[in-house]
């Protein structure tokens, strides 16, 4: 991965009017920018334990800052309030641990903390644009669903227990609040489902190629993934079992299958541009992520 220390500039729009929450912005853009440029630097061995000492500070500082802006929310009584501090949560307990865990089985490596500034840096970006300027009314919040965290929680560990069947590996939840950010290159399905009440939700599965190849090895014995007249139906109905299994499991009755079909990552990307989905989950394997979205509330 190369770390692009422009992309981790300050600017002056990313500013919501508030001035505590305003100078932590400024404060986290410039730990960022720490660590960027220890890569300029060239020698990153040199610079490995500073690299390492920022990478714990910006940790620390982010939980400082969350409990600040959660307490200026509530002091104004932001009606989004609970949404809010769920994404912090989300960002705090599961994004940060998953990558320092990744960062210590690696050793620190340069590619580690370069991947763990460039989520950071992007989530910091995004959240600051959207979700922060919502509190001042700057935008509108794209969180539009109140999801249960306990009804998430156990979405979570259905998904968790049917991915190991399925892709023969373990996968860890990278994020409990999705928000589209880009993956490498994609293969995208999505099942339209019919609940019991009459209503319908949209599942989108989406795993990076890197992933696909593991699996495909294994059940054709090939080192290429090309996605023909036998390989886009086989993988399109392991799609269509996995989703279909997770939601049976999570609704404890199974829906009926209106229809399914590959889509291009465009489309998938696309469901995040106006509001974020009920339920948007990233998970993380030893050779690729996937993503599993759940359009309407189940």
């Amino acid at each position: 991965m190369t770390v692009d220390e422009n992309i981790f500039e300050w600017d002056d729009d990313y500013n919501i009017g508030v001035e505590v929450v305003d100078n932590a912005h400024r404060q986290l853009f410039k730990i960022v920018s720490r660590i960027a440029n220890i890569f300029k630097e060239g020698d990153f061995d040199k610079n490995k334990s500073t690299c390492i000492e920022a990478v714990k500070y910006l940790k620390s500082y982010a939980a400082k800052h969350f409990s600040e802006e959660e307490a200026y929310q509530l002091k104004i009584g932001y009606k989004g309030y609970k949404m809010h501090k769920q994404v912090h949560e989300n960002m705090k307990n599961v994004v940060i641990p998953a990558l320092e865990k990744e960062m210590e089985i690696k050793s620190y490596s340069k590619e580690s903390i370069a991947y763990f500034l460039g989520v950071c840096a992007g989530w910091l970006t995004a959240h600051i644009l959207i979700e922060d300027r919502a509190i001042v009314g700057k935008v509108k919040s794209k969180w539009v669903t109140k999801t249960d965290d306990r009804d998430a929680n156990n979405l979570a560990e259905i998904i968790r227990g049917y991915s190991s069947s399925l892709f023969s590996m373990n996968a860890e939840l990278f994020s409990k609040k999705y928000t589209g950010h880009k993956l490498d290159t994609l293969f995208c399905y999505k099942d339209v489902l019919e609940l019991e009440d009459g209503t319908s939700c949209t599942v989108y599965t989406a795993i990076e190629h890197s992933m696909l190849e593991i699996m495909t090895r294994r059940l054709v014995k090939s080192e290429i993934m090309v996605l023909d007249s036998v390989m886009l139906p086989m993988l399109s109905e392991m799609m269509r079992s996995f989703d279909m299994e997770v939601a049976s499991a999570y609704l404890s009755y199974r829906p009926r299958h209106k229809g399914g079909c590959a889509i291009p990552e465009e489309n998938f990307y696309a469901i995040y541009d106006n509001a974020y989905p009920d339920h948007s989950m990233l998970w993380r394997t030893y050779c690729g992520h996937f993503a599993f979205v759940v359009k309407k509330q189940l």
